[in-house]
């Protein structure tokens, strides 16, 4: 999965970054109001902002990696500034309900679905008309035909199948019985849509535009095998550190955390799962459906969106002794315990 603005660029962090609610230098707001920056038309898909404040070198959205807010990072000179939208709006009198504040609020959205935006960016796509920002590989579209076509199979012919790997899938897919079987398939629910003229074409294309929403779920599917992999990971440790007790005491603690997001995230894709559980419901309320496995998608994306940086860390660790795996194993503990951990609340009887 890929974002299509440039998420891989390095976000400042807080040891780098003035405090996201630190008054800005004053030079900052000089130098925006001294910059000369040409102000395009409005284009309502796009983030064009007006103020020249937005126009300065290096500026870019993201959120702040410990509030999660969203700031405004801009280069002045050496200086690397990070304004937290309310200082942004005080300093540079940016007044509600005009149009660059409206559109810091839908920066506020956005950021649910990307990593970071640039002024002049496109707007994401899930603000706009529903469809994603981010792209899938091939494999992915392989898979969600694939998974369609034996329920499809499965559930109109009698011949139930079970397959998974993704080669198989792609062979069965294009395999001339399964294209008759589900020729046979389309006719039964022609038949139930009361479908008449032309409905093979018809029916071909709702299961190809299916197929297209569902593979953003398995993509996502496949990237939260990493999570899992995690689990994975920390019961190797407990074998490496088996004679550090206050080390493997964390990792047990932290292995009950995960499970949580663990059975969140399966009930999640059970969801999705069950959308077309009943293909001929989800053909005949078709853009219900669109429109709940996208609220999905958009759901596990954002979820996904505080993983990544954990994911990667884990994905670049060997599994060893040493003082990277030890921070890690602290960073991933915070992580848990900030999201996972269940507390209870005493009150005192009346």
């Amino acid at each position: 999965m890929t974002d299509t603005s440039s998420s891989d660029e390095t976000i400042p962090s807080s040891e780098t970054a003035p405090a996201a609610d630190a008054a800005p230098d004053d030079a900052v707001a000089e130098k925006a109001a001294q910059e000369n920056v040409l102000v395009q038309p409005m284009r309502d898909t796009h983030f064009d902002f007006q103020h020249k404040v937005f126009g300065l070198p290096g500026a870019f959205f993201c959120q702040e990696p410990n509030s999660k807010e969203p700031v405004l990072n801009i280069l002045l000179g050496d200086l690397k500034a990070t304004l937290a939208f309310p200082t942004l709006l005080e300093s540079f009198q940016i007044e509600d309900g005009t149009h660059d504040a409206r559109l810091l609020e839908i920066i506020e959205q956005g950021l649910a679905f990307v990593k970071l935006i640039r002024p002049g960016e496109e707007i994401p796509g899930e603000l706009l008309d529903g469809r994603a920002s981010w792209s899938v590989e091939d494999k992915h579209r392989v898979i969600a035909k694939g998974r369609l076509t034996v329920q499809i199979v499965s559930s109109f012919t009698g011949n139930e199948l079970i397959v998974s790997d993704i080669d198989e899938l792609e062979q069965l897919v294009e395999d001339p019985q399964t294209k008759e079987r589900m020729k046979a398939a389309f006719a039964k629910i022609a038949e139930r849509l009361k479908l008449t003229n032309d409905y093979e074409q018809y029916l071909t294309d709702r299961i190809d535009d299916l197929a297209q929403e569902l593979s953003y779920i398995e993509a996502l599917r496949d990237r939260f095998k990493h999570i899992r992999r995690i689990d994975q990971a920390m019961a190797k440790l407990a074998t490496i550190y088996r004679t550090d007790r206050t080390f493997c005491s964390e990792l047990n603690r932290m292995q009950g955390l995960i499970r949580k997001p663990l059975r969140e995230y399966d009930l999640i894709f059970d969801q999705a799962d069950a959308q077309t559980g009943d293909i001929v419901g989800a053909l005949r309320n078709f853009h219900p459906t669109i429109q709940f496995i996208r609220k999905i998608r958009d759901d596990l994306r954002a979820k996904l969106l505080e993983w990544e940086e954990l994911l990667q860390g884990w994905n670049d660790i060997t599994m060893e002794r040493s003082p990277k795996v030890e921070a890690l194993q602290k960073q991933t503990y915070r992580f848990l315990a900030s999201r996972y951990i269940e507390t209870t609340v005493w009150k005192r009887g009346g």
